[in-house]
Protein backbone atom coordinates (compact mmCIF):
# COMPACT_ATOMS: atom_id res chain seq x y z
CA UNK A 1 0.00 0.00 0.00
CA UNK A 2 2.46 2.63 0.67
CA UNK A 3 4.12 2.24 -2.68
CA UNK A 4 0.68 2.91 -4.58
CA UNK A 5 0.42 6.00 -2.43
CA UNK A 6 3.18 7.44 -3.66
CA UNK A 7 2.29 6.52 -7.15
CA UNK A 8 -0.81 8.22 -7.01
CA UNK A 9 0.66 10.90 -5.69
CA UNK A 10 3.36 11.53 -8.25
CA UNK A 11 0.13 10.93 -10.71
CA UNK A 12 -1.44 14.00 -9.39
CA UNK A 13 1.86 15.91 -9.09
CA UNK A 14 2.29 15.51 -12.78
CA UNK A 15 -0.96 16.38 -13.65
CA UNK A 16 -1.26 20.24 -11.73
CA UNK A 17 1.98 20.59 -13.64
CA UNK A 18 0.77 20.08 -16.94
CA UNK A 19 -1.90 22.30 -16.66
CA UNK A 20 0.08 24.48 -15.16
CA UNK A 21 2.52 24.13 -18.30
CA UNK A 22 -0.94 25.08 -20.82
CA UNK A 23 -1.85 27.88 -18.53
CA UNK A 24 -5.25 25.89 -17.11
CA UNK A 25 -4.08 26.56 -13.57
CA UNK A 26 -6.88 29.04 -12.75
CA UNK A 27 -5.19 32.07 -10.36
CA UNK A 28 -7.26 34.45 -8.51
CA UNK A 29 -7.72 37.87 -9.54
CA UNK A 30 -9.36 40.20 -7.94
CA UNK A 31 -12.21 42.17 -8.86
CA UNK A 32 -10.76 44.96 -10.06
CA UNK A 33 -7.99 43.45 -12.52
CA UNK A 34 -8.81 44.44 -15.89
CA UNK A 35 -7.17 45.05 -19.23
CA UNK A 36 -3.82 43.53 -19.55
CA UNK A 37 -3.24 42.68 -15.72
CA UNK A 38 -6.29 40.43 -15.90
CA UNK A 39 -5.24 38.87 -19.21
CA UNK A 40 -2.20 37.90 -17.21
CA UNK A 41 -3.66 36.46 -14.70
CA UNK A 42 -5.82 34.37 -16.61
CA UNK A 43 -3.86 33.09 -19.29
CA UNK A 44 -0.40 33.07 -18.31
CA UNK A 45 2.82 34.88 -18.84
CA UNK A 46 2.91 33.92 -22.79
CA UNK A 47 -0.52 35.67 -23.07
CA UNK A 48 0.81 38.72 -21.01
CA UNK A 49 3.73 39.39 -23.21
CA UNK A 50 1.52 39.31 -26.44
CA UNK A 51 -1.01 41.33 -25.46
CA UNK A 52 2.11 43.84 -24.09
CA UNK A 53 3.15 43.63 -28.26
CA UNK A 54 0.08 43.83 -29.63
CA UNK A 55 -0.26 47.50 -26.76
CA UNK A 56 3.09 48.88 -27.76
CA UNK A 57 2.65 48.55 -31.81
CA UNK A 58 -0.94 50.17 -31.50
CA UNK A 59 0.76 52.99 -29.67
CA UNK A 60 3.04 53.33 -32.30
CA UNK A 61 0.56 54.09 -34.64
CA UNK A 62 -1.78 56.16 -32.09
CA UNK A 63 -1.29 58.54 -30.41
CA UNK A 64 1.92 59.07 -27.92
CA UNK A 65 0.58 57.70 -24.69
CA UNK A 66 3.76 55.91 -23.51
CA UNK A 67 7.79 56.31 -23.07
CA UNK A 68 8.04 53.73 -26.25
CA UNK A 69 5.67 55.50 -28.58
CA UNK A 70 7.78 58.97 -27.67
CA UNK A 71 10.97 57.09 -27.94
CA UNK A 72 9.99 55.76 -32.16
CA UNK A 73 8.34 59.15 -32.38
CA UNK A 74 11.57 60.89 -31.78
CA UNK A 75 13.24 58.71 -33.77
CA UNK A 76 10.99 58.67 -36.88
CA UNK A 77 11.36 62.57 -36.34
CA UNK A 78 15.54 62.93 -36.74
CA UNK A 79 14.88 60.48 -39.88
CA UNK A 80 12.43 62.85 -41.13
CA UNK A 81 14.54 66.13 -40.48
CA UNK A 82 17.76 64.01 -42.51
CA UNK A 83 15.80 63.32 -45.40
CA UNK A 84 14.19 67.00 -46.03
CA UNK A 85 17.53 68.59 -45.53
CA UNK A 86 18.79 69.57 -49.09
CA UNK A 87 21.87 67.60 -49.97
CA UNK A 88 25.52 69.71 -50.14
CA UNK A 89 25.75 71.02 -53.14
CA UNK A 90 29.01 69.58 -55.30
CA UNK A 91 32.29 71.33 -54.14
CA UNK A 92 34.47 73.66 -56.75
CA UNK A 93 37.52 75.20 -54.84
CA UNK A 94 37.21 79.15 -55.74
CA UNK A 95 39.95 81.62 -56.01
CA UNK A 96 41.22 83.19 -52.82
CA UNK A 97 39.44 85.87 -51.80
CA UNK A 98 40.73 89.08 -52.39
CA UNK A 99 43.45 87.39 -55.10
CA UNK A 100 44.43 90.23 -57.51
CA UNK A 101 42.53 90.08 -61.09
CA UNK A 102 44.87 90.85 -63.71
CA UNK A 103 43.60 91.37 -67.57
CA UNK A 104 44.70 89.26 -70.79
CA UNK A 105 47.58 91.66 -71.73
CA UNK A 106 49.22 91.85 -68.22
CA UNK A 107 52.38 90.20 -67.34
CA UNK A 108 52.15 88.35 -63.77
CA UNK A 109 54.48 87.13 -61.76
CA UNK A 110 54.13 84.24 -59.29
CA UNK A 111 55.56 80.69 -57.62
CA UNK A 112 59.03 81.81 -58.89
CA UNK A 113 57.63 82.20 -62.64
CA UNK A 114 56.57 85.23 -64.43
CA UNK A 115 53.79 84.84 -67.00
CA UNK A 116 53.17 86.57 -70.00
CA UNK A 117 50.36 85.18 -72.50
CA UNK A 118 51.37 85.35 -76.02
CA UNK A 119 47.49 84.15 -77.70
CA UNK A 120 44.55 82.86 -76.72
CA UNK A 121 42.33 80.52 -78.91
CA UNK A 122 38.76 79.84 -78.78
CA UNK A 123 37.19 77.86 -80.27
CA UNK A 124 40.16 75.75 -81.96
CA UNK A 125 40.20 73.57 -83.62
CA UNK A 126 43.13 70.60 -84.27
CA UNK A 127 44.16 70.57 -87.55
CA UNK A 128 42.36 68.48 -90.42
CA UNK A 129 42.69 64.54 -89.85
CA UNK A 130 43.44 64.67 -86.42
CA UNK A 131 41.46 61.65 -84.49
CA UNK A 132 40.65 63.80 -81.70
CA UNK A 133 37.75 66.05 -81.88
CA UNK A 134 36.12 67.97 -79.38
CA UNK A 135 32.64 66.18 -77.38
CA UNK A 136 29.29 67.50 -77.74
CA UNK A 137 28.71 70.47 -76.19
CA UNK A 138 32.62 70.94 -75.80
CA UNK A 139 35.15 73.29 -77.04
CA UNK A 140 39.22 73.43 -76.88
CA UNK A 141 40.54 76.52 -75.62
CA UNK A 142 44.24 77.59 -76.90
CA UNK A 143 46.78 79.70 -75.30
CA UNK A 144 50.10 80.12 -76.09
CA UNK A 145 52.72 81.29 -73.31
CA UNK A 146 55.55 82.07 -72.39
CA UNK A 147 57.57 81.80 -68.65
CA UNK A 148 60.81 83.25 -67.29
CA UNK A 149 62.18 81.66 -63.91
CA UNK A 150 62.54 84.46 -61.63
CA UNK A 151 63.26 82.30 -58.63
CA UNK A 152 67.06 82.55 -58.59
CA UNK A 153 67.31 78.57 -58.43
CA UNK A 154 66.98 75.74 -60.95
CA UNK A 155 62.76 75.41 -60.81
CA UNK A 156 60.23 72.77 -62.20
CA UNK A 157 57.62 74.41 -64.07
CA UNK A 158 54.32 72.10 -64.61
CA UNK A 159 51.48 73.40 -66.18
CA UNK A 160 49.03 71.01 -64.83
CA UNK A 161 49.96 72.60 -61.41
CA UNK A 162 50.63 76.29 -62.63
CA UNK A 163 47.67 76.94 -64.37
CA UNK A 164 43.86 76.48 -63.30
CA UNK A 165 41.55 77.62 -65.84
CA UNK A 166 37.72 78.62 -64.37
CA UNK A 167 34.60 78.30 -66.51
CA UNK A 168 31.36 80.53 -65.63
CA UNK A 169 30.37 78.25 -63.13
CA UNK A 170 33.75 78.48 -61.29
CA UNK A 171 34.43 75.18 -62.19
CA UNK A 172 37.70 73.98 -62.70
CA UNK A 173 39.83 72.62 -65.87
CA UNK A 174 43.37 72.18 -65.78
CA UNK A 175 45.92 71.54 -69.17
CA UNK A 176 44.33 68.42 -71.62
CA UNK A 177 46.93 65.66 -72.51
CA UNK A 178 44.16 64.72 -75.45
CA UNK A 179 44.09 67.64 -77.50
CA UNK A 180 47.53 68.71 -76.42
CA UNK A 181 48.95 65.60 -78.35
CA UNK A 182 47.23 67.35 -81.31
CA UNK A 183 49.76 70.31 -81.25
CA UNK A 184 52.48 70.47 -83.49
CA UNK A 185 55.96 69.32 -81.97
CA UNK A 186 57.27 72.20 -82.16
CA UNK A 187 54.52 73.91 -80.33
CA UNK A 188 54.25 71.40 -77.70
CA UNK A 189 55.12 72.59 -74.16
CA UNK A 190 56.30 69.44 -72.19
CA UNK A 191 57.02 70.11 -68.34
CA UNK A 192 60.68 70.92 -67.70
CA UNK A 193 63.29 72.39 -65.51
CA UNK A 194 64.08 76.09 -65.56
CA UNK A 195 67.33 77.45 -65.01
CA UNK A 196 67.69 80.70 -63.42
CA UNK A 197 66.71 83.43 -65.80
CA UNK A 198 65.80 81.63 -68.93
CA UNK A 199 62.40 81.85 -70.54
CA UNK A 200 60.77 78.95 -72.11
CA UNK A 201 57.19 78.79 -73.48
CA UNK A 202 54.98 77.12 -75.91
CA UNK A 203 51.58 75.99 -76.45
CA UNK A 204 48.92 74.20 -73.84
CA UNK A 205 44.87 73.13 -74.75
CA UNK A 206 42.25 72.69 -72.32
CA UNK A 207 38.95 70.63 -72.60
CA UNK A 208 35.99 73.29 -71.69
CA UNK A 209 32.35 73.68 -72.26
CA UNK A 210 31.12 75.56 -75.33
CA UNK A 211 29.31 77.89 -73.07
CA UNK A 212 31.83 78.20 -70.27
CA UNK A 213 32.72 81.84 -71.26
CA UNK A 214 33.90 84.09 -70.03
CA UNK A 215 37.44 82.19 -68.27
CA UNK A 216 40.00 83.54 -66.21
CA UNK A 217 43.34 81.70 -65.64
CA UNK A 218 44.61 81.26 -61.82
CA UNK A 219 48.66 81.37 -62.07
CA UNK A 220 50.38 79.81 -59.32
CA UNK A 221 54.06 79.04 -61.13
CA UNK A 222 55.65 76.73 -59.38
CA UNK A 223 52.66 76.01 -56.79
CA UNK A 224 55.00 74.57 -54.16
CA UNK A 225 56.10 77.96 -54.10
CA UNK A 226 52.55 79.78 -54.65
CA UNK A 227 51.00 82.03 -52.69
CA UNK A 228 47.77 81.72 -50.89
CA UNK A 229 46.44 84.42 -53.69
CA UNK A 230 47.41 84.35 -55.99
CA UNK A 231 46.88 86.44 -59.39
CA UNK A 232 44.03 85.03 -61.96
CA UNK A 233 43.66 86.38 -64.96
CA UNK A 234 40.89 87.21 -67.09
CA UNK A 235 40.88 85.70 -70.59
CA UNK A 236 38.46 87.91 -72.22
CA UNK A 237 39.63 90.17 -74.93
Amino acid sequence: MPLRALLAAGMVALAAAGCASQGTVSAQTGPGATGSAALASAFGPASSAASASSTDTGSVSGSPSGSASTSDQDSSSVTSSDTDSPAAPASTSSPTTNAPMYKLTDTVTEGGFKLKINSIQLPWNPPAGSQFTPAPARAWLLMDFQVTNVSGQQSMFDTIGAFDLRDNTNASHLTSIVPGDTLPAAKKFEDQEVAPGATVGGEVVFDVPANGAPFRLIFSGNMWHASQTPPVISLSK
